[in-house]
């Protein structure tokens, strides 16, 4: 510990979670590392939230503020930003939780090299008893190019330092809910990369509720819009992109034709896919198209069902 100031400042925005945070707090008390502070930023909700948190105010170092009226969830993590006293913030969703030993590796890391001011553990995806669902995997290359293709970060196990993450922030935009941490990530790696620091962090949580299992494929698309004409007005962040720009927006789009063919629009699929190649050929042999090839297959066995009949 720094004098008084904790090495690390777990910031857990919060919107109606009364059934998960509970949860998400047990996987920070019981961690046997104790440098840290907690900053609970309960965005107005309309269940017992504030009150389940409230029970861990004499187990850890815990700070629950509420706001008055319901913002967009960017701006609770930037306002527990501001009041965290950590040299170190980490941001975890309160439908997750961390792994066993998380803090303690990120310490330790932290201490092998000073300067690693922003870096990230692995993630795994969860269900509701604990069970795997998937295991993230972060892309090869640098990291100007991992970052193109795609958010591996998340948001929840993400080590930023406080200064560093001051002079950034997430961005308050309402029309960038669903790619904020993307967003928010490339413009701080414009000024310093992140690294991967070894071990998981994060267990990911999958459930109905989360905000990433419902993501039409019209509103993903205006989404996509905004998040790169921000980007490319920002100086640092449009050189930062420059190498990698027809992957970047690529990405993009082969998300949209995933999310589209899911939904059931074969035809914008098809031509968000094309789009995609225009920008990235390469992306035709990747494992992301076989997926998007699989859902398109679907659209055909209603008619060969109905041919054999």
């Amino acid at each position: 510990m720094d004098g008084d100031r904790p090495l690390i400042s777990v910031i857990i925005p919060t919107f109606n979670r009364e059934e998960h945070i509970g949860r998400c707090l047990d996987s920070v008390v019981t961690e046997s590392f104790d440098d840290y502070q907690v900053v609970v930023v309960d965005n107005a909700s309309t269940d017992d939230t504030a009150g389940v948190a409230g029970r861990y105010v004499d187990r850890m170092d815990l700070e629950i503020v509420v706001n008055d009226v319901n913002h967009e969830r960017s701006f609770s993590r930037n306002r527990g930003a501001e009041i965290a006293g950590g040299r170190y913030l980490l941001f975890l969703d309160s439908d997750d939780e961390l792994t066993s030993g998380a803090l303690e590796r990120a310490a330790e890391f932290i201490a092998g090299d000073p300067d690693r001011l922003f870096f990230f553990q692995n993630l795994r995806i969860i269900d509701g008893s604990g069970g795997t669902v998937y295991r993230p995997k972060v892309g090869r290359g640098t990291m100007d190019r991992v970052l193109a293709e795609g958010n591996p970060l998340s948001c929840s196990g993400v080590y930023v330092e406080r200064e560093l993450f001051l002079r950034h922030r997430f961005d308050e935009d309402s029309g960038l809910v669903g790619s904020e941490d993307w967003h928010c990530w490339i413009r701080v790696a414009a000024e310093h990369l992140p690294r991967i620091c070894p071990g998981e962090g994060a267990l990911l949580v999958d459930h109905s509720g989360r905000s990433s299992s419902v993501d039409p494929w019209r509103s993903a698309e205006r989404r996509f819009a905004r998040l790169t004409a921000s980007l490319l007005q920002d100086g640092a962040a449009s050189r930062f992109l420059a190498p990698n720009i027809g992957l970047f927006r690529a990405t993009q789009a082969h998300y949209v034709a995933v999310k589209a063919a899911g939904q059931g629009h074969l035809m914008a699929s098809m031509c968000r896919f094309g789009r995609s190649l225009r920008h990235h050929p390469r992306l035709l042999f990747s494992r992301r198209t076989a997926h998007l090839v699989r859902l398109w297959l679907r659209f055909l066995r209603p008619a060969r069902v109905s041919e054999s009949n």
